[in-house]
């Protein structure tokens, strides 16, 4: 199997695809921040529920229409001055390691093996799951460490003088000495969560007999096409 060729196509139906999925993401975005939807011990961090849509695309039309929609996002989250530019870029990091690594995942089982959903599902989740964390640690490692000079209130000085009373509620002690490190750690497992969260959901949602037997523009879902090949 040529993976190149599996991709994802972008003719009408894709093209509309991703700019629907692309604004739904930013309305379940927006929907988030109005939900409060906040990781309790780092509160600047909220659960998304945008990045179901950007995952839908992906199983729909494919990794590159995914992330067309990923972009399409971020420019819209850029424009409207959402926590720009902080907020949209490491909210793009987020996504775009979250697809390479879900992407990696399924075409390594097909590749060993002729998966079920639910197998491409479990490696591709561990996957997305591992670069993931590894793109958002290096992303806010760059920026609290690096870059915080030119964005006023990301220094480590502000973030652990915000978060320590809520980690105190916790009974975990944080001082400048270990702040960088429980940062990053929590950072990682709040990305855990958060990318476990949508892809269970994304993955109920593609298991429907609906979506299942949905042919749009005369082919399969491109996920069930890929993991199930005809011929």
């Amino acid at each position: 199997m040529n993976d190149f060729k599996h991709l994802g196509r972008f003719d009408s139906v894709s093209v509309a695809g991703v700019a629907i999925f692309g604004a739904l993401s930013v309305v379940l975005t927006t929907l988030s921040v109005s939900l409060g939807m906040n990781f309790p011990l780092l509160p600047y961090l909220q659960f998304d529920l945008g990045e179901i849509a950007i995952f839908l695309a992906f199983f729909i039309f494919g990794p590159i229409p995914a992330i067309v929609a990923g972009f399409v996002e971020f420019g819209t989250l850029m424009a409207i001055g959402a926590n720009a530019p902080v907020g949209p870029v490491l909210k793009l990091v987020s996504i775009l390691s979250s697809l390479v690594g879900v992407w990696a995942g399924t075409a390594l089982i097909t590749r060993v093996s002729k998966p079920g959903l639910n197998g491409a599902a479990a490696l591709g989740t561990g996957f997305g799951i591992a670069t993931r964390v590894i793109g958002t640690t290096i992303a806010n490692y760059e920026l609290i460490v690096f870059f915080s000079k030119y964005f006023s209130g990301y220094s480590l000085a502000d973030i652990v003088g915000y978060v320590v009373g809520f980690f105190k509620d916790a009974g975990i002690t944080m001082t400048m000495a270990n702040g960088l490190t429980l940062i990053l750690g929590f950072t990682a497992v709040f990305n855990v969560l958060q990318l476990a969260f949508v892809l269970i959901v994304s993955y109920l949602i593609v298991r429907l007999p609906q979506m299942r037997s949905t042919k749009a523009a005369g082919r399969r879902l491109w996920i069930v096409s890929y993991i199930q090949p005809k011929g």
